[in-house]
């Protein structure tokens, strides 16, 4: 029996979904995960920090405990199972078995999925880019401030489909609802010359907490619920 997971994060869609296929595994065995960065070299510490964020997200919307493990550290022998996306390096964690979590290779799934992870890597880019300026300006703080189209079309057709994933989406909108007033309050603190990065980081902690639990919780369910012809009304919709 597997107890213990460990799951590196790197920057591909293919990883976020392994990370949604590993929480779905390790809450079925009672297992734990532990989350490591894999550097590719094409970012900087930010992309670690929202990324990290959303899978240990990813993990709580499963129930299963989540850790991260230490940039600088390696891995001990206490793992039992290695999850992976399909397309990954196999990570040097000797005598460790490994999982390759595949992706969903139908046409209209990987479009309508590819678009919302998209939007997720643009908003989670709007954020960093602002949290690196002294003080954002109107027009970074309104990219914050757009809507999310690709996740209200996913919940709609998951609403239409089941029940099963009411409270999760209802506090999905709540998390929603929260940074939205709370990207307003930051607009006019801006606009007004006030300090905004306590507020901004917070906001961004919204912002990673909802998309990890979408990533993690969502997607995974709506490959079980949703149909074909929904997936198709989805990828045409998709930007």
């Amino acid at each position: 029996m597997y107890r213990h997971l460990l799951v590196p994060v790197e920057r591909s869609d293919a990883c976020v979904e392994a990370i949604g296929h590993a929480a779905e595994l390790a809450r079925s065995l009672g297992a734990r995960i532990t989350f490591v960065w894999r550097d590719d070299g094409n970012g900087d510490a930010s992309d670690a920090r929202a990324l990290l964020a959303r899978a240990e997200a990813a993990a709580r919307a499963q129930g299963v405990p989540a850790s991260v493990l230490s940039l600088d550290a390696r891995a001990p022998a206490e793992y039992d199972l290695v999850c992976i996306a399909q397309g990954s390096a196999v990570p040097p964690v000797a005598g460790v078995a490994v999982l390759i979590c595949p992706r969903d290779a139908r046409p209209a799934v990987a479009k309508a999925i590819g678009a919302l992870l998209a939007a997720h890597r643009a908003r989670s880019n709007a954020y960093d880019a602002a949290l690196a300026m002294k003080r954002p300006d109107a027009r970074t703080l309104a990219r914050l401030q757009q809507a999310h189209d690709e996740e209200t079309a996913l919940t709609a057709a998951l609403r239409d489909r089941t029940s099963a994933l009411d409270a999760e989406l209802d506090e999905l909108a709540r998390l929603a609802q929260r940074e939205a007033a709370l990207l307003t309050r930051i607009a006019e603190q801006a606009g007004k010359g006030e300090v905004i990065e306590d507020s901004l980081h917070a906001c961004a902690r919204f912002a990673w907490e909802r998309m990890g639990r979408i990533e993690g919780a969502v997607l995974p369910a709506a490959r079980r619920y949703l149909r074909d012809d929904d997936w198709h009304t989805l990828s045409v919709a998709a930007h």
